[in-house]
């Protein structure tokens, strides 16, 4: 199995499924509603936000996406 079927099947079948989508939710949403920190990258070619977590107290997160011939994917 590779690294991304690995990050699905934790994503959707692990002990830990609901959470990890809850997470994962409330990060994109709060990258969507501008509470980045600080963002790097051309923005164009890829781009990382660095955030506060929005439901984990004291984590720092930092999110980067890359765009592939026209499309944003998550690096990591």
């Amino acid at each position: 199995m590779g690294v991304v079927d690995r990050y699905l099947a934790d994503l959707t079948t692990g002990d830990e499924a609901g959470g990890q989508w809850a997470n994962l939710a409330a990060e994109i949403e709060a990258v969507a509603e501008g509470k980045a920190s600080r963002i790097e990258g051309d923005q164009v070619t890829k781009a990382v936000f660095f955030l506060a977590h929005p439901l984990i107290a004291n984590c720092d997160r930092e999110m980067g996406f890359t765009c592939v011939d026209g499309e944003w994917r998550a690096e990591g």
